[in-house]
């Protein structure tokens, strides 16, 4: 989530392409004014009404499951307490993010003593796959022969001769169970022995310590003080795993069971689904999305994206092969058409153009299937591209909902060979809809494509795009842009630039998250003008909601650490609380004219632009006097074609009054009261088209046109 690496704006051309599409709600149940969450709750020991109207009085409507608050049991409290203080809430459950695998040997008929001179143990094999952790360890031992006051204590080794001491707990008695649990909480190496020993800390003997009467257990052996023995122990290991490690994801019996679950509560906004996916996971995460919605599809599912700033690893854009296309060798791809969708203007392939030779030509096809019976277009490329990434022109009229072909075939000159033609891995899906072709055979891959699009693969852009095209409820994203430096990211616009662009084109609302804690020695805190200019600077971009990260300051642990949250670890309210509960309550007056727009512009003035954005045009009808001063100027249209304009003072650290001159002279200018949403009067001079208005730092303002301005 924050590590640092900075990323290039692509494709500008792509403007082009999006231009006034609007976005729509397609996350249910819309979330009026407008959409405003928290992120790391109150803990399950503090989920009580008393802080959920806390959170309320924030002026947020929407709490992101999180921090222990990710079971049932203690889900339904929070649900309850949502609904009393007219929150929703997307519930954090456990099996969305998690797999269990018991490891056990429950064969018994003999049993042994623990004592402070008898230690017992076993040797144990750990599941296959990758990134196992060790929760709990279970035993079974006689709770009647556990006196009071005796402890026994579980100790997890790398092996029986005990040179490294991985994890351990204590257990004293009188204990009420006969099968005690042990908390290990430790990652463990994949398909490898490990040792686990249980000693007392009395002379007394506590027991029977239940064992099998013969070998029972092919993946280890009992121990008694160090010495094997031709038994087992009984013991329960259970192991949890990433759900999306090893090429898996939630079972669907987990699915149906939350969605069955939570579907009719009144308080539920959606499902947390999954964290940062990585594009090799995108495919899984969309098929848990849909089977969640068989049992539940009138709520919302959240992913959130990965930041520009992320590796090119994390985000798994760089893990691919190729094939060669020649004239006796075509490749194809099928894939499904989006709902609404009547038309596939341009298409992208991912082809090495240093394999593209002179004379060579490649034509792609587009076909109603795979049996090619009808070609519904196609375009033939003649001459070597500028680019790894070349566009072809269909301009095709097609059918929303449908599975179409397209075929990539050479025309036998030049060297009679290009590629790589770039396709995931062996076994790895790119997209659900379609599959990948080698001359007319079916390959458990996909070709990498865009549709209606003008990118370059294996960057960001590219991330966001596969995520998008899996049509998701809405858009989220994480950048945190304020550093300990004093500074910032240098690549939060480019983030939001790309973000938009592909809301756009996807036709989808986007969500940021909001840097509210300082963590790691590397983000500082933000201060009152810091959370003000992340707020306004998303608004200004087109944001139809964001979410606060973090609400409680998270404890440190993993090696990360965290600070100034909005409620402090103690529980008591930081100075930033009050702040972003006055901005929230400006946000939701601006809420229903904003969740009207769509963003048709964003342009940047000052002396030194921020990477990635675009410089505000001379023609443009709204300009500041001073072209130096660091502002935003957005440009909106609502569902009729009026106007609108906001302009977010880029300046964190000082207020400013900035003078405009508007050409055309519109007969008014208007701004949305942030007191109470009506359309108030400005300063605005009709016959001098002259208006100013003075700017907090970080501060936007929004603005409104007449109607056939």
């Amino acid at each position: 989530m924050r590590k640092m690496k900075s990323l290039p704006l692509l494709a500008l051309s792509l403007l082009l392409l999006v231009g006034s599409i609007s976005p729509a709600y397609a996350y249910s149940p819309a979330i009026q004014p407008f959409p405003i969450g928290v992120f790391w709750p109150p803990a399950p020991v503090d989920t009580t009404n008393a802080r959920y109207q806390e959170i309320k009085d924030m002026n947020a409507n929407l709490i992101v499951g999180g921090n222990g608050v990710n079971v049932a049991s203690i889900n339904d409290v929070a649900l309850t307490l949502a609904a009393n203080n007219g929150l929703k809430m997307l519930v954090d459950e456990y099996k969305l993010a998690w797999r269990d695998q018991e490891v056990s040997q429950t064969t018994n008929g003999f049993g042994l003593n623990v004592s402070n001179t008898a230690a017992l143990g076993q040797t144990f094999t750990t599941p296959s796959g990758t990134d196992w952790a060790l929760n709990t360890v279970q035993m079974y031992i006689d709770k009647n022969n556990w006196p009071s006051g005796v402890t026994l204590t579980l100790k997890v080794y790398n092996s029986p001769a005990k040179t490294t001491l991985i994890s351990s707990d204590s257990i004293t008695g009188p204990v009420s169970t006969y099968y005690p649990q042990f908390i290990v909480a430790k990652a463990l190496q994949s398909n490898t022995s490990y040792y686990m020993e249980l000693t007392s800390n009395s002379p007394t003997s506590v027991g029977w310590v239940v064992t099998s009467s013969a070998d029972a257990y092919g993946g280890g052996q009992a121990y008694v003080n160090g010495a094997a023995q031709n038994m087992d122990f009984w013991f329960k290991l259970l192991f949890s795993q990433r759900a999306y490690n090893d090429g898996g994801r939630p079972a669907d019996a987990d699915l149906d069971a939350i969605a069955a679950h939570y579907n009719a509560n009144p308080a539920l906004q959606g499902y947390h689904v999954y964290d940062e996916p990585s594009a090799l996971q995108m495919t899984r995460v969309q098929d848990t999305i849909r089977r969640l919605k068989t049992g539940d599809p009138n709520h919302m599912s959240f992913v959130n994206l990965l930041p520009t700033y992320a590796s090119l690893s994390q985000l798994g854009v760089n893990q691919f092969t190729g094939e060669f296309v020649s004239a006796s060798q075509s490749l194809g791809q099928t894939f499904k058409t989006k709902p609404g969708q009547t038309s596939i203007n341009t298409v992208q392939w991912w082809i090495d153009r240093g394999t593209w030779g002179s004379g060579e030509s490649l034509t792609l096809k587009l076909w109603n299937s795979a049996a090619k019976t009808s070609l519904i277009a196609s375009q033939t490329l003649s001459s070597t591209p500028a680019n790894n990434w070349p566009l072809f022109t269909l301009n095709a009229s097609v059918q929303p909902n449908t599975t179409y072909y397209m075929e990539l075939t050479h025309n036998g000159g030049g060297d009679n060979s290009i590629g790589w033609v770039v396709r995931s891995n062996n076994g790895s899906k790119w997209i659900n809809d379609g599959t990948g072709y080698v001359n007319g055979s079916a390959i458990a891959s996909d070709f990498w494509f865009t549709l209606n699009q003008n990118i370059q693969g294996g960057t960001y852009e590219d991330y966001v795009y596969r995520w998008a095209s899996k049509d998701p409820d809405v858009l989220i994203f994480d950048h945190y842009p304020f550093l300990t430096n004093g500074g910032m990211t240098t690549d939060y616009y480019t983030n939001l630039e790309i973000i938009r662009r592909q809301a756009l084109a996807a036709n989808i609302d986007f969500w940021p998250y909001i840097q509210s804690v300082g963590f790691n020695n590397t983000n500082r805190a933000p201060s009152q003008s810091d959370l003000r200019y992340q707020i306004y600077t998303s608004l200004a971009y087109g944001a139809k909601g964001y979410i606060y990260f973090t609400y409680w300051t998270p404890a440190s642990s993993g090696g990360e650490s965290f600070s100034q949250g909005l409620i402090l670890p103690n529980g008591t309210k930081n100075t930033s609380y009050t702040w972003a509960s006055a901005i929230n309550a400006e946000v939701l007056q601006l809420g229903p004219v904003l969740m009207s727009l769509t963003s048709q512009a964003v342009y940047h003035t000052g002396s030194a632009l921020p990477a990635s954005t675009t410089a505000l045009p001379g023609t443009f009808f709204w300009k500041p006097d001073d072209a130096s001063a660091p502002l935003i100027i957005s440009y909106f249209t609502d569902g009729s074609g009026r106007k609108y304009v906001m302009v977010v003072n880029r300046d964190i650290g000082s207020a400013r009054t900035v003078s405009f001159t508007l050409s055309p002279k519109p007969a008014s200018v208007k701004e949305i009261s942030k007191s109470n949403g009506t359309e108030i009067n400005t300063n605005y001079n009709a016959a001098t088209g002259a208006i100013s208005a003075t700017f907090a730092a970080g501060e936007g303002k929004l603005f409104a046109l007449p109607v056939g301005y």
